[in-house]
């Protein structure tokens, strides 16, 4: 068991296989990784530090405002990521229908029926090709006038810039948090995406990233139905493992990496998978959707950490602080400082 958290912490690049310092280093961290959990900026930010060892956080709003590298929207699994541009077109292609057929139910409660949602499509992208950045106030206003919605407030207006989203016809543009803004797509990325996929590269690269792993975990990654998961990874994958009685696949058979990293909140590499062969306590996963900043050694969670003090709290059992381990903190600790400037 633990050769496999090793090795899947390896595949997930957290052995810190990025020098490049810059944007250039932000997109590679993102490329090899096949995207990056964003549903915090600031997570997907802490995702790219712990995966390189130059880039800074300047870098990451760098890579996605100005570079514009890589592109914050909804893709795997209609939760927010950070993906390399060149991916962002194949991924809704291969995602963006299913995606958009599992939210029919939540259309319906919100009232969007199938002519509201492609009227607001088309009225958001025209506003924004016109107006540029635009934030959720002033998109909401903009359907109230249309009277697609009958007011700007409650979950509608969210409902109706993610469908864009997943038609991609737009995405975040600058700024973050309370000052995020979203851009037309065309524009912002100087064409329209090409929404074509390849199912096959996909499984490869999931695998490449978060192997050992079965066809489930490529299904509970991406979204996408198990069969055809089952299907895409059984015609990629060149290596198999016994564990546990499952059978776990891989394209690489990597040593493992065993060092300690501090990730994140919503860190890709624990939402990856639909086993993860560890058991999170709740101090990291307290339900409802959250998953706060761990420490991992050798790919296991011993801990948590907060950003507003930089303190790690080791979790029952880890209380006995190995000198190696204290020095690999203070490390890690150092690193978060020259991260953030």
């Amino acid at each position: 068991m633990d050769w496999l958290l090793a090795a899947r912490m390896q595949a997930n690049c957290l052995a810190r296989p990025v020098n490049e310092a810059g944007p250039g280093g932000v997109a590679d961290v993102v490329r090899r990784t096949g995207g990056l959990q964003a549903q915090t900026w600031r997570g997907a930010a802490y995702a790219v530090r712990a995966r390189s060892t130059a880039t800074t956080l300047a870098d990451v709003s760098h890579a996605q405002e100005l570079d514009r590298s890589v592109v914050r929207g909804w893709f795997m699994r209609g939760t927010l990521q950070l993906v390399a541009v060149e991916d962002a077109g194949p991924l809704l292609g291969l995602l963006g229908p299913k995606l958009i057929k599992d939210t029919e139910r939540r259309y319906g409660e919100l009232g969007l029926t199938e002519r509201i949602r492609s009227e607001s499509a088309d009225l958001l992208e025209q506003h924004l090709l016109a107006n540029g950045a635009s934030t959720r106030t002033e998109l909401a206003e903009v359907l109230v006038a249309a009277g697609l919605i009958p007011e700007p407030k409650g979950q509608a207006v969210y409902a109706l810039i993610r469908h864009a989203g997943l038609l991609g016809r737009l995405c975040y543009g600058p700024g973050h948090d309370r000052a995020e803004t979203w851009v037309a797509t065309q524009a912002w990325l100087g064409k329209p995406l090409a929404l074509e996929g390849d199912l096959e590269g996909l499984a490869r690269r999931y695998l490449s990233a978060y192997g050992p792993a079965t066809a489930r975990d490529f299904a509970t990654w991406s979204g996408l139905p198990v069969p055809a998961a089952r299907r895409a990874v059984e015609a990629v994958a060149t290596e198999s493992f016994e564990v546990d009685g499952t059978t776990v696949v891989a394209v690489d058979d990597v040593p493992g990496c065993r060092e300690v990293r501090m990730l994140g909140e919503f860190d890709a590499y624990l939402l990856g998978y639909q086993n993860r062969y560890q058991q999170l306590p709740s101090a990291i996963f307290p339900g409802g959707g959250m998953l706060r900043p761990a420490v991992v050694e050798a790919g296991r969670a011993i801990g948590g950490w907060r950003h507003a003090d930089l303190s790690v709290d080791l979790f029952e059992g880890e209380a006995d602080v190995s000198a190696d381990l204290s020095a690999d903190l203070s490390a890690e600790l150092a690193d978060l400082l020259r991260f953030a400037g």
